[in-house]
């Protein structure tokens, strides 16, 4: 099994550059790995590409659901990133 495991749903600094807002959704644990759930908003008036390698702590990979954000306050403004690590999201961050 998969088990899901306490993440804290407060807004962290996960992306260099400080334009992106990441709050914490959802975490599982499976065998030795973590996959978390953040949610990315842009709070710029600049549009934001999203790369991975901008991505504060030790991840095995991530993943972005769309890989631009549009500027604050538009629809889509807001995306989510899955992290797969191999300790607790706090942990890795």
């Amino acid at each position: 099994g998969i088990v899901r495991v306490p993440v804290m749903h407060e807004s962290v600094s996960l992306m260099y550059g400080g334009a992106v807002d990441a709050t914490p959704l959802v975490s599982w644990r499976a065998g030795g790995l973590y996959v978390t759930a953040v949610k990315l908003t842009n709070r710029s008036d600049q549009p934001q590409t999203l790369d991975p390698r901008n991505l504060r702590g030790s991840w095995l990979t991530a993943t972005f659901q769309h890989n631009r954000l549009l500027v604050a306050g538009s629809d889509a403004d807001t995306t989510a990133v899955y992290l797969i690590s191999a300790r607790p999201f706090e942990a890795s961050r």
